[in-house]
């Protein structure tokens, strides 16, 4: 009796896992292999087992059908949007017309999930009547309790990080995390959400580069750069090029306080802190906007796909995760077609504490070992930026070498705080303080290109990330009207909704 239970485990296992199977196969982004996917298929085994425990036929089939509803919802979501759905999406739930409306006009691009679907359903259906092996009394009542896990720790949680959806998952614990930070965190509130104005995509027609780099550094502070008048050496590579005519740079506030936050954001362009359809529709996401306008995208890193894998979605035609100094990045470049166009995200580990783990022993030109916790600190953080300094010399050689035009575009997702009086003595980022946030962003080009296309990077009057993804939409070709501008800038807390607090402010000064 349990060696056919166990059979009929697998069975069941493999039903629930065709969708993601075929979609696999179809879609190379829809899923990026990662080890500790291995958590996520015992978990649906051990439902399988269970379900086919509970004795009555339409409680099996139900708990089987929520599961490939889950699953069915997110593939939905893909072939349509082309990314993952996002926990503040399901709150659209409720406006059932609007989407059978959508689902008229876009059927011929989804038939296929609907199509898998109900051959699951099919499937699910006639097995679940035919499997029959031993039953436990009252299973049916754990597997629900199991399934509320997901609500609970949702709601004893303060930010929605390992709730959104990643590349990394299956589309069934994707559509779970989502529905469990909605249900805790949305589904409940009285609060009305805050309405905002659609942005506008407008295709200027307008020439733009061959190639883009767009280097998205890791904790780095523009006050302990020399380049911005740090007394110790920090910068000696960028301090040569501070009066280059194909040299811009300035120092302005990040989108956010921490990585999950900071970074899908600028990526995607989102300046109010509570307005979600930036990373809901994907709409003004550089590297879709890139691919539209005939670009090779690579997304390459040193991190994890954990931080960006939602937001990244079906946009990168390359995507490749590196373990090691962020020398490998640079490495990269010269794997890369040149004489295609090419859009090229770099996302660097290194100045994320411990420092010294990420920084190669030979850039440690400041003494930091052995000395009091602040020193050390300190000695450390700015060796990982002299070695930050080196790699963008080393892609900015990189540039100069191609015959087109090639433009990169620096910046860190947020700055970290070492100790400084001004900082209040604090250490690390995460804090929602302009002083966490001040960072830096600079644009480099090759004597390749034109004025017309250099016209458009005057920092003079950028003091934010938003401002600055804004110019590299404008490099591609794209100028994006944001109807809710009126002249403010935020920094985001440690929820990309904003339910965790933010700060504004403008050009004049701090606002709140």
């Amino acid at each position: 009796m349990l060696k056919k239970h166990l059979i009929n485990t697998f069975l069941l296992f493999f039903i629930f896992l065709m969708p993601d199977i075929i979609f696999m196969a179809l879609h190379k982004n829809y899923f990026i292999f990662h080890f500790p996917i291995y958590k996520e298929l015992l978990a649906l085994l051990l439902l399988s087992f269970l379900i086919l425990a509970v004795q009555k036929y339409w409680l099996r089939l139900s708990f089987a059908l929520f599961i490939a509803l889950l699953s069915f919802a997110q593939l939905m979501h893909f072939s349509y949007f082309h990314s993952f759905i996002m926990p503040y999406e399901i709150a659209q739930i409720d406006q059932v017309a609007e989407i059978l409306d959508t689902l008229s006009d876009i059927l011929r691009y989804t038939y296929l999930p609907i199509l898998i679907f109900i051959v699951q359903v099919v499937f699910l259906a006639l097995f679940l009547k035919k499997a029959s092996s031993f039953k436990i009394p009252y299973i049916a009542l754990f597997i629900a309790l199991l399934l509320l896990i997901g609500p609970i720790s949702a709601a004893k949680r303060d930010r929605a990080y390992i709730y959104m959806p990643k590349s990394t998952s299956l589309s069934f614990k994707n559509t779970y995390n989502a529905l469990s930070w909605y249900l805790a965190k949305v589904a409940f509130k009285q609060k009305p959400h805050k309405k905002f104005k659609p942005y506008q995509v407008i295709d200027l027609n307008t020439t733009s580069p061959h190639n883009i780099i767009v280097v998205m550094g890791e904790s780095l502070s523009a006050k302990e750069m020399s380049l911005f008048g740090y007394p110790k050496k920090t910068t000696p590579h960028l301090d040569k090029l501070k009066n280059a005519p194909n040299f811009r740079y300035t120092w302005g506030y990040s989108g956010g306080i921490s990585t999950d936050v900071a970074v899908p954001s600028f990526f995607t362009l989102k300046r109010e802190p509570q307005n979600i359809a930036p990373i809901a529709t994907n709409k003004t996401n550089l590297l879709r906007l890139a691919k539209q306008k005939g670009y090779t995208t690579h997304y390459i890193t040193t991190q994890t796909l954990f931080i960006i894998g939602g937001v990244l979605a079906d946009f990168a035609d390359h995507t490749k995760v590196y373990k090691g100094y962020d020398q490998l990045l640079v490495d990269y470049l010269d794997k890369i077609d040149w004489n295609k166009k090419n859009f090229i995200v770099l996302h660097q580990r290194n100045s994320h504490s411990p420092y010294e783990k990420y920084t190669p022993s030979s850039f440690a030109k400041f003494v930091y070992k052995n000395l009091p916790f602040k020193e050390y600190m300190q000695g450390s953080y700015c060796n990982s930026i002299c070695y930050t300094d080196f790699l963008l010399g080393e892609i900015f050689k990189k540039v100069d070498s191609q015959k087109k035009c090639t433009v990169v575009f620096f910046t860190p997702d947020h700055a970290e705080l070492i100790g400084r009086k001004d900082e209040k003595g604090k250490f690390g980022h995460g804090f929602l303080e302009f002083e966490d946030t001040k960072v830096p962003m600079i644009i480099y080009y090759n004597s390749a290109c034109s004025k017309e296309i250099t016209k458009n990077f005057d920092l003079k009057n950028v003091i934010s990330h938003y401002q600055f993804a804004k110019i590299i939409a404008k490099t591609l070709g794209y100028n994006i009207i944001n109807p809710n501008e009126d002249g403010s800038y935020y920094i985001n807390g440690l929820d990309i909704s904003g339910s965790s607090g933010f700060l504004r402010y403008t050009k004049k000064g701090k606002l709140q």
